[in-house]
């Protein structure tokens, strides 16, 4: 087995992608879901608007 200097070991890099991390990658997919729920509220807004299904304000 070779051995491996002080020096080698701070250099050992592994694993994991420096510019794309988790949390990144779990805010974008948050802010995906928030503009798709926005989407599906505007668009059953504009289908209750067209069939005239709206509640009446009192």
């Amino acid at each position: 087995m070779k051995n491996i200097k002080d020096d080698e070991l701070d250099n050992i890099k592994g694993g994991q992608v420096e510019s794309v991390s988790g949390p990144i990658i779990n805010a974008v997919v948050g802010v995906i879901k928030v503009l798709q729920d926005a989407g599906y509220s505007m668009g059953s807004g504009i289908r209750r608007l067209v069939d005239n299904n709206i509640c009446p304000l009192d």
